[in-house]
């Protein structure tokens, strides 16, 4: 995922736990500034 100059590599659920993803998702609402809806990191 890019935005602006921030870049994330999104992994799989298979290749990453639950607190992981969990830590992921609060890195890119951090970037972004505001919350992820599941609709819309779905979407990614």
């Amino acid at each position: 995922m890019a935005y602006g100059q921030h870049r994330q590599t999104i992994p799989s659920n298979a290749e990453y736990s639950v607190p992981q993803v969990r830590m992921l998702v609060r890195q890119v609402e951090s970037v972004l500034g505001r919350a992820v809806s599941v609709e819309e990191w779905d979407s990614l």
